[in-house]
């Protein structure tokens, strides 16, 4: 990527990157031309990265499971990725099974690997569900964006991490997390992975997810820690919501950094706009109590599960 492309602006700080071409970027909601994320569409994608083929087959054909390709209008060059989750293309990560989730996960932790060692700052694992999130592909798929610089978001974490530690001698998400269990009326889903709604949450239903053991780094999780945590409050953000557009992410420690971190997802569905006070003052407006968010989102929980197992 070109320097001139991630221009920072002095009076806020803030950074933005200027990619002209991807207004070029297909979308479904414009075009019927064939989804290049189907099987059998695989020539409309660039070659492919890496693929899970359990019954063999040829690169770029038919016979994956999951597959990485470069995204065809990138962000950051020859560090812009996409996984798509798998061939069908209605089927979200919480209607997938456990198995093949944990496989998409395992996938995306080797894509972050490689693109740190390629040296990337940062790597950001995002996913936009629904056009009201930014898909511009209703094929389900989660995006990695390898950054020059570690982004502002994941920098304010890093030093509130850091200064709670100095202060406190402590993880400062561990001790959240267990404030979350020890009030309850935030808590969602208590078990290896905890989540839950944020005090100061910034949207309605926004969930956090993160591993009760503390972990630094996303890439060292076992895959199939998180595999059912998060099909399931997918599920149930669905549910809770209507089926409402969403983003969401990881937060993970940055490449090559040895500083206090705790790795975690964030989840936001799209109900509410951002108007003029939050883009003039960068401060939210929740309409939705957390814990009103937190006893829709449980109720939903035992409605919405994947399957009858969960």
């Amino acid at each position: 990527m070109s320097e001139h492309d991630l221009q920072r602006n002095a009076l806020s700080g803030k950074w933005t990157v200027l990619v002209p071409g991807r207004r070029l970027r297909p979308s479904d909601g414009a075009s019927s031309d064939p989804c290049p994320f189907c099987a059998g569409n695989e020539h409309l994608t660039p070659p492919e990265i890496e693929a899970v083929r359990p019954r063999g087959g040829v690169a770029d054909g038919p016979g994956w499971t999951v597959r990485v390709v470069p995204n065809k209008f990138p962000v950051f060059g020859d560090g812009h990725e996409v996984v798509v989750h798998s061939p069908d293309h209605r089927a979200g990560l919480a209607a997938l099974p456990e198995d093949h989730v944990a496989t998409v996960l395992s996938v995306c932790q080797r894509r972050l690997a490689a693109l740190c060692a390629s040296g990337a700052a940062a790597v950001a694992l995002i996913v936009n569900q629904g056009f009201g999130a930014g898909a511009s592909l209703a094929h389900p798929h989660t995006q990695l964006f390898a950054t020059p610089i570690v982004p502002p978001a994941l920098l304010a974490e890093l030093d509130n991490f850091a200064l709670y530690e100095t202060k406190h001698d402590g993880c400062l998400l561990c001790d959240l997390m267990a404030r979350a269990r020890d009030e309850g009326d935030r808590l969602v889903l208590d078990d290896d992975v905890i989540a839950w709604t944020p005090t100061a949450s910034r949207w309605p239903f926004e969930l956090w997810l993160a591993p009760r053991r503390h972990e630094a780094d996303f890439g060292t999780t076992d895959p199939w820690r998180l595999a059912s945590p998060l099909r399931r409050v997918l599920a149930a953000a669905a549910a809770a919501t209507g089926d409402a557009a969403l983003n969401w992410w990881v937060h993970t420690v940055p490449c090559r950094h040895d500083g206090p971190f705790h790795w975690h997802v964030e989840l936001t569905p799209r109900l509410t706009a951002i108007a003029g006070f939050e883009l003039a003052t960068d401060v939210a407006i929740d309409v939705l109590a957390p814990a009103d968010a937190a006893a829709q989102l449980r109720e939903a929980l035992g409605r919405a599960s994947p399957d009858p197992a969960l």
